[in-house]
């Protein structure tokens, strides 16, 4: 008897391989995989024939270790349940990959400092951090001094007042006029505001633009329940505003603010059970715009986020990171549909 042969060994294909394959220099095999890098066609062309030829992937993580640039910027989100956030994370990764990069997804738990996950992205050698989850009460997040070598971090849709962070948002003060404004113009009168968690930017924000803008017309809002930006709070805060004003005989609203889309989509499902008919008896508008509000279940009156105008401007200003004393803001644009009564006009 004898032995079987030993199955053949297997080896990694390098760039060494390559630019042999080609008959190029190992450096001209780098920068034809480096997006950008000076090269010309058909050297990038001869490279790209040999390497799949080869069968070979190049090295990501070594080329990082040479270039000290590894192309990847961490996504760090702390609340995947309410839609607008996959919604920003997918849209933050496409227009990552356009310029070469890589979006690595981290999640936070918000009852946690969010600077620990800040400290563990550091180990995957990020370029740099976009932060979703930021509460008021937070100390403000950072990766060393920017100027001395540190990474720059950027609040997306929330801003910590007091502090010189780059953050990206929404004018969500200007929004919450907005919505007070189209309830108002409807006709509504008796109106509340149905918050998320009140410890952030977007909530109070919101809030506060609804309540000047109502203050201005001499009035105030009936209620402002406030707990969290999720749709199971919508329905309960709904459902509660109506049980207290029964029992103790007070107006029941005939407008009503979401503090989000997923809240406002809560509230409309709870005036559904509640025998109430949408926006004949009252109005509702929420903040966001996301997928689930064009709905035919819903058709949601809602003010719009500039998503992809607020991904790009965050993407700019981390190319160039400089100390800001407030968030670079954009406007919201109101979304009509069919939750909100037209007005006398």
């Amino acid at each position: 008897m004898t032995d079987a042969p030993a199955p053949p060994t297997t080896q990694r294909v390098t760039s060494h391989d390559v630019s042999r394959e080609a008959g190029v220099s190992q450096s001209a095999v780098s920068r034809a995989f480096t997006p950008g890098a000076h090269i010309s066609p058909e050297t990038r062309r001869r490279v790209l024939a040999a390497a799949e030829r080869l069968g070979y992937q190049p090295n990501a993580i070594a080329r990082s270790l040479v270039t000290q640039r590894s192309g990847i910027v961490a996504l760090i989100v702390g609340d995947l349940h309410n839609p607008f956030y996959p919604q920003a994370l997918s849209q933050f990764a496409q227009a990552l990959e356009a310029r070469g990069k890589r979006a690595l997804l981290l999640t936070h738990d918000a009852r946690r400092d969010v600077q620990e996950t800040l400290d563990a992205a550091r180990s995957y050698q990020i370029e740099a951090a976009i932060v979703f989850p930021t509460r008021l009460n937070a100390a403000p997040p950072s990766l060393g001094d920017v100027s001395k070598g540190g990474v720059p971090v950027l609040l997306f849709n929330r801003h910590l007042p007091g502090y010189p962070l780059l953050s990206v948002a929404c004018d969500n003060y200007a929004g919450g006029r907005m919505a007070a404004a189209a309830l108002l113009d409807s006709g509504a009168r008796q109106l509340a505001f149905i918050g998320g968690d009140p410890e952030t930017s977007t909530h109070q924000d919101r809030l506060r633009g609804f309540e000047a803008r109502l203050t201005e017309g001499g009035l105030r809002p009936l209620a402002t329940p406030s707990r969290a930006f999720l749709y199971d709070w919508g329905v309960q805060a709904t459902r509660d505003l109506y049980a207290e004003a029964e029992r103790r005989g007070l107006p029941t609203p005939d407008g009503i603010f979401g503090a989000n889309d997923i809240v406002a989509i809560g509230v409309l499902d709870a005036l559904r059970t509640l025998g109430l008919r949408v926006p004949q008896d009252v109005s509702v508008i929420g903040f966001d715009d996301i997928q689930e509000s064009a709905r035919l279940a819903y058709r949601l009156t809602t003010v719009r986020q500039p998503l992809e105008a607020m991904i790009e401007d965050a993407l700019r200003a981390l190319d160039d990171p400089q100390p800001q004393s407030g968030p670079r803001l954009h406007p919201g644009e109101l979304i009509w549909r069919d939750t909100v009564r037209e007005g006398p006009g």
